[in-house]
């Protein structure tokens, strides 16, 4: 059996929720992610405010679909975030029946990290939320190594790691490291192809933002790295490509996702990778 897959918000930022939870049913995701809150200054998001009009008709969109809004991002986790800023952020994707918000780490002292990391933990708790949290080698917080230490050093319960395969190669990383980690501290893990040898280190973030792969098409070893991850997991496409199909709206694009992704977890072994949305 397939496992159930999610589609995350980069490279359909262009998308309003409503309208993205529509087209992640047409294509056959189970759920998606929203950007309601920048991932960088100045980036493209949806706030979305509790109790709004827009909530509502996202609300209207998942029960006619389907669909489920899965996870709530992006915090970029550093010594200036105002933590309890977050509430209302977290109060509107709890409406929305999420259960996860994603954020990066963009503080270089991790002890430090570790601390505003429990923070926003313990105000996610309040809602329901687990935390994950994010590495990637262009911004503060670069390694899964890293990742662990924080989420392990926070001593929070609802607080795991979020593994982008993009930035887990890109970041001198392994099938060996993930391995190597407590099962219990790897949450969702999101999926996109390249090429196995990566771009200079200062194109990094625009391979990540605008070049990614479809499963596939790349040489990652993605079937490896689905093998030895823990089962029972969230699994999210994150392919931005747009650049690459220039002529093809984000439906079409949404599809080409779906058909790629289901090719490759039909390629697993049965009960090698868990059903998306579990955790």
């Amino acid at each position: 059996m397939i496992p159930l897959f999610g589609l995350a918000p980069l490279g359909f930022l262009e998308v309003a929720p409503p309208d993205l939870i529509v087209l992640a049913a047409e294509a056959g995701f189970a759920s998606v992610n929203l950007r309601t809150r920048p991932a960088v200054p100045g980036g493209a998001a949806f706030p979305i405010a509790p109790g709004s009009q827009l909530l509502r008709t996202c609300r209207r969109c998942i029960a006619a679909t389907g669909v489920r809004v899965r996870a709530i991002e992006q915090v970029g986790l550093d010594r200036t975030t105002d933590v309890p800023s977050l509430r209302a952020m977290l109060e509107a994707g709890a409406e929305l029946g999420a259960s996860r918000l994603l954020c990066s780490g963009d503080e270089q002292d991790l002890p430090l990290l570790a601390r505003r990391f429990a923070e926003l933990c313990r105000l996610a708790r309040e809602f329901g939320m687990a935390v994950d949290l994010e590495f990637m080698p262009f911004r503060a917080l670069k390694t899964l190594e890293d990742a662990v230490r924080v989420v392990t050093a926070s001593g929070a319960e609802n607080g795991w790691v979020c593994l982008d395969v993009l930035h887990l190669f890109r970041s001198g990383g392994s099938i060996e490291a993930v391995g190597a980690v407590d099962p219990e501290r790897l949450g969702p893990l999101q999926l996109c192809d390249a090429p196995r040898r990566p771009p200079s280190p200062n194109a990094l973030a625009e391979e990540a933002r605008e070049r990614r792969l479809l499963p596939g098409r790349g040489q990652l070893a993605l079937a490896e790295l689905l093998k030895v991850y823990p089962a029972q997991r969230p699994i999210d496409a994150e392919i931005p490509m747009a650049r690459a199909f220039p002529d093809l709206g984000a439906p079409d694009r949404a599809r080409l996702i779906a058909a790629a992704m289901r090719d490759c977890l039909q390629r697993l072994e049965p009960g090698s990778a868990g059903a998306a949305g579990s955790l």
